[in-house]
């Protein structure tokens, strides 16, 4: 487990250093002050906009960020060859795999948070709250993440406390001012099992091919995921019956990204055939870590096979 544990830190600490992440986060956080512009454009659905657009930005953006890291970190390992210096080491191939699996999760954990609490503090201007403790929260998280990183020894370890805590205080925020935290909280968090899913499937297809084809298959099964449920329900009598059966059979096999997407009244009250947003978020996370979890056996399969000679 230890060594497991040290590959993922490693593997977060060089993917919080990838200017490409940055560059996500920053055009993901533009486009989320933006949802307030907009949200002044529509009539008396300005909450709506805010929290609609804002969701569904963290979405996109946390599934780039997972495909991205999943087929670039472990093709890096092999291109500069300090997978030949790792592997030697009493290391087995798939605690290798399992810790890249493990750091590509936490830092897109991170970004997800860091995201989350951009959006409800956002959702707190919105709903008009106390600007004292609109200016308060980003200047005191600003003090300590500062403070955090001077004395640390490691720089990067602070930032998965300091996404927590950043998180935990816009929600305060957010609750003072009457927004609807539960829901936003609860659609993050099916937003982290829709990463670990594309993550498992990045992974999977890394372990034997390159970044450029790994990122297509990957773009690919989610594409085909989000439109699970609609290729499993499909009547249309203008496909042949055997595309039909073919699409049927394919919604079995591909992960059905769906249900981290679910209607906003899935995750407020409840609804017959899925229940409360508790017993809807908990089905599905536990179908997300299964369907992982056996991808990355998968993986760990083929790339012990994989020669590197």
């Amino acid at each position: 487990m230890g060594r497991v544990w040290a590959i993922a830190i490693n593997t977060f600490r060089e993917a919080v250093r990838d200017r490409v992440l940055y560059g996500v986060l920053g055009f993901a956080t533009a486009l989320l002050l933006f949802t307030l512009a907009l949200a002044e454009l529509s009539l008396d659905q300005q909450e709506r906009v805010v929290r609609d657009l804002g969701l569904a930005s963290i979405s996109l953006f946390s599934v780039v960020v997972a495909i991205f890291l999943g087929s670039s970190l472990l093709y890096k390992e092999i291109e500069r060859k300090t997978l030949y210096v790792i592997l030697p080491k009493p290391i087995r191939r798939h605690e290798f795999l399992i810790g890249k699996y493990a750091g590509i999760a936490l830092t897109a954990i991170v970004f997800v948070a860091i995201m989350g609490a951009m959006q409800l503090w956002l959702a707190a201007i919105q709903a008009g709250a106390s600007a004292m403790w609109l200016v308060v929260e980003p200047v005191v998280l600003g003090i300590a993440l500062g403070l955090a990183l001077w004395k640390a020894k490691d720089r990067t370890s602070v930032l998965v406390p300091f996404s927590l805590v950043a998180l935990a205080a816009s929600a305060g925020v957010a609750q003072s001012a009457g927004v609807a935290v539960g829901p936003t909280l609860a659609a993050l968090t099916l937003d982290v099992g829709e990463v670990l899913v594309v993550a498992a499937v990045a992974l999977f297809f890394s372990s034997f091919s390159t970044p450029f084809l790994t990122g297509v298959l990957t773009v690919g099964v989610w594409l085909v995921g989000r439109s699970a449920d609609e290729m499993a329900t499909m009547r249309s009598n203008v496909l042949p019956e055997s595309v039909r059966d073919l699409l049927h059979g394919l919604a079995w096999v591909v992960p059905n990204l769906n249900l981290f997407v679910p209607p906003h009244r899935a995750l407020t009250e409840h609804v017959e055939g899925s229940g409360g947003p508790v017993e809807y978020v908990a089905s599905a996370m536990g179908y997300g870590v299964l369907y992982a979890a056996i991808l990355i056996v998968m993986a760990c399969v083929v790339f012990r096979r994989r020669d590197f000679l």
